[in-house]
């Protein structure tokens, strides 16, 4: 079957137009076919014009195909699918991810012939049940894998606009506006000169070719040569390239990391094609970046001490220049100063200006000032020595009032440390990026990994939670339980009375009696609806390879499985034949269960009754089907049949101290059980009194 789906068109619905929307979005063919195959709901849906019904459809479809069995094939009717829809829901509540909760959709009920692929899937479900047993009440683990999310390595990296590649040769330049534009400037440079003015706008200049190797640069321009460009990996020209695609995934790829490290650490094998030295690897260079794809703080000590240095470089200077001027006034305000004759004269013949008198008086203290001016600055900001000769161009020589900073020299300072750091994030960027370029398909599997995980303990979850087990699976035609308890009322009222039943022939029934064919009678409200709710669920989970709400069960696997639901009111003539047609698809030879509730509505009491008596002897004919039918009517049914139909009853043994009935819900064998009109007259007639209570009595007296 799976030769069959060798592309994309190959799949019934996907024409030349979706297939090509397939491939943009997965970026090839083999991609798009991987996520098909591979039940990824939630990323199909994301492709444009898919949404995730379709999805959910179009992987069923496909596993159809590759299994050779459909969810219908088991499931015959709409009550039965309702039932398995449900179940599904209850296993979601359980899953971390939109991936898992979307995957689950591809667990459905196989039928008999399909007993290879139901013990596959209980060997996993059992694995999943016992590490969701070994890693009960982690709340990390969950943490972790709420975090997780599908990876997208198609985002499109920013320009680097502070680098540039420069070329003298044509053929590089071409070479280059293939492979980078769009990423960094490329730009083609006839003279030392053009070079030195197309570098000075940059602070990271990759020069191809040697032409200019020979020359001596400027102080601020530093270019790195590059021989070859076809010789280098994309890493060494534009490392953020690779680093954005992690940097944008980021949180689900820490998180995988560290659920691996943790499932490892509690015992549990996981994700064997990346050993500990290499999860260690990956997760350490993980944490040099952010998610906008730079270096993170804290990383690199040389590195930090330039960024603060920039971060606190205006801040330290105002505070120093403020602190600076209120010294400077200070100093003024409390000085004295004698003018020596000879100066007044130069003064009064305009020889010289009292301002440069007062200038040379001034000058030392004014020096010592922006001196521990500048060394406080340098201090502060931790430069090193090369940095520190910039700051002495911050303050003017000459005395100013007030002292104000160079702009320039601020800038040229800013600008200096700020190259800097780029150039070591360069060095840096280069390296993680090299190392993560080696764990892309890694992590990609990785994350995967993790969250087909995340679909499987799901299920171990909701199997832990709800106290389900393996059923063991039986030869010839039988269902028998002990503890059983339905899943829809357990989970709305969170506890339930447990009960026990069976039929055909297992270890859980009454001795000597293999009755495949049952007619289950009682009260109302007694729970036979809820019973054979519970039955079809177990059903259904036994034949989708789960567990199932039982503390014990043995079941025989069949074809199918037919639900009818209770009907609402009687049907008109044109549902009634519906119904019937619908129970002329059970006539056939194959293994099946057949399960019935109240068909009597159907049509008047008397007809209802020699029509169920006739389909259960249908189904009494063939040795491999089990029925359970759910009827007021057992007596009349017994009076219109010859068959050895076995009925069993749940019976109201009265009223407790609250008026409530009294009622043992697991179901006595061979025995019709009563309904409860004479009960429910008796409630009424204990809860009123007078004329109302007279009434009540009157009735309640027809039934002695």
């Amino acid at each position: 079957m799976l030769a069959e789906v060798r592309t994309l068109q190959d799949i019934p619905g996907i024409g030349n137009k979706m297939s090509k929307r397939f491939v943009e979005h997965f970026g090839s063919e083999v991609q798009a076919l991987d996520a098909i195959l591979a039940g990824d709901i939630a990323s199909i849906s994301e492709v444009e014009g898919i949404g995730q019904r379709y999805a959910i459809s179009l992987i069923q479809d496909v596993s159809s195909r590759v299994e050779g069995v459909t969810v219908d094939d088991f499931l015959r009717t709409r009550e039965a699918m309702d039932v398995y829809e449900k179940l599904l829901d209850l296993v979601r509540e359980f899953a971390h991810t939109r991936y898992s909760r979307d995957k689950l959709h591809v667990f459905f009920p196989y039928p008999s012939s399909k007993t290879k692929k139901i013990m596959q899937v209980r060997e996993s479900v059992s694995y999943y049940m016992r590490t969701a047993s070994l890693l009960e009440g982690d709340e990390s683990i969950t943490d972790l894998l709420s975090t997780v999310s599908q990876l997208n390595f198609r985002h499109q990296c920013p320009k680097i606009r502070d680098r540039v590649i420069i070329t003298s040769e044509q053929e590089y330049y071409e070479s280059a506006r293939k492979l980078f534009s769009g990423l960094v400037d490329v730009h083609f440079a006839r003279s030392l000169s053009e070079l030195i003015d197309i570098s000075r706008g940059f602070s990271q200049v990759i020069v191809v070719g040697d032409k200019f190797l020979a020359f001596d640069f400027p102080e601020d321009v530093e270019p790195e040569f590059v021989s070859d460009l076809d010789d280098l990996d994309d890493y060494k020209i534009i490392p953020e390239k690779e680093i954005y695609l992690f940097s944008r995934n980021l949180k689900s790829l820490e998180a995988s990391v560290n659920l691996v490290k943790l499932m490892r650490s509690k015992g549990v094998n996981f994700f064997d094609k990346m050993d500990n030295d290499s999860i260690e690897m990956l997760s350490s260079t993980l944490a040099l970046i952010d998610e906008d794809g730079d270096i993170v703080h804290g990383m690199d000590a040389e590195l930090d001490r330039i960024s603060d240095a920039i971060s606190n470089l205006n801040l330290v200077v105002n505070e120093t220049v403020s602190s600076v001027n209120e010294e400077l006034n200070s100093a003024l305000e409390n000085s004295q100063m004698t003018l020596s004759g000879q100066d007044m004269l130069k003064v009064m013949n305009g020889s010289i200006e009292l301002k440069e008198i007062l200038g040379k008086k001034l000058h030392k203290n004014y020096s010592s000032i922006v001196k521990d001016a500048i060394e406080r600055i340098c201090s502060e900001l931790n430069l090193e020595k090369k940095e520190r000769l910039l700051v002495d161009s911050l303050f003017p020589e000459e005395i100013m009032h007030p002292i104000e900073a160079d702009v320039d020299g601020l800038t040229n300072i800013r600008q200096h440390l700020e190259k800097k750091a780029q150039k070591r994030k360069f060095d840096h960027k280069r390296e993680v990026s090299r190392i993560l370029s080696a764990y892309r398909e890694l992590s990609r599997g990785m994350v995967k990994s993790v969250l087909d995980f995340d679909v499987g303990f799901a299920i171990g979850l909701f199997s832990m939670s709800y106290g389900l087990t393996m059923p063991d699976i039986i030869e010839g035609s039988g269902l028998g339980f002990k503890g059983g308890r339905n899943l829809f009322l357990l989970s709305r009222h969170g506890d339930v009375i447990p009960v026990d039943y069976s039929i055909g022939a297992n270890s859980f029934g009454p001795e000597n009696d293999d009755s495949r064919v049952v007619l289950l009678s009682g009260v109302n409200s007694g729970g036979k609806t809820s019973l054979l709710e519970l039955l079809a669920q177990s059903i259904i989970l036994a034949h989708m390879g789960f567990p199932v709400p039982a503390e014990n069960m043995e079941i025989s696997l069949t074809e199918s499985m037919y639900y009818f639901a209770k009907s609402k009111g009687t049907l008109d003539a044109g549902a009634f034949e519906t119904t019937l047609t619908e129970f002329s698809m059970v006539a056939d030879e194959s293994s099946k269960f057949v399960l019935a509730d109240e068909l009597e509505s159907i049509t008047e009491p008397g007809a209802s009754a020699k029509i169920m008596a006739g389909i259960l002897e249908v189904l009494m004919e063939n040795n491999s089907t089990m029925s359970i039918f759910v009827s007021h009517l057992s007596e009349q049914i017994l009076e219109n049949t010859e068959c050895n139909i076995r009925v069993d009853g749940i019976e109201a043994s009265g009223l407790d101290s609250e008026l409530n009935l009294v009622v043992d819900r697991t179901p006595r064998y061979n025995y019709v059980a009563k309904s409860t009109p004479e009960l429910i007259v008796e409630r009424l007639s204990k809860k009123t009194g007078g004329k109302e209570q007279e009434f009540y009595e009157k009735l309640r007296n027809k039934f002695r």
